[in-house]
């Protein structure tokens, strides 16, 4: 896998788990002790988080790295009836 294509699989998950909690990217920005704009950048896959950022994000979102990195497994997500992408 390309970095560019795992930048853009971590911002789909990161965008997915933010929403399954139902925060506002502010919220999340909060937890994180980021802007809202920084929250924006890494869901848009314009912005590389490392690995300090994935650990912090997995805490702020409630979510294992194995999430974050694959995604939420499909039952899960049709348990809380939102379609597996």
């Amino acid at each position: 896998m390309e970095p560019e294509e795992l930048d853009a699989l971590v911002a789909a998950n990161v965008r997915a788990a933010r929403a399954r909690r139902r925060l506002r990217q502010e919220d999340l920005a909060d937890e994180m002790g980021w802007s809202r704009q920084t929250v924006s950048t890494v869901e848009a896959g314009t912005r590389r988080v490392t690995l300090a950022d994935a650990v912090a994000l997995c805490a702020a979102l409630e979510i294992d790295l194995r999430e974050l990195l694959l995604g939420a497994p499909a039952e899960a997500l049709r348990a809380l009836g939102i379609p597996p992408a």
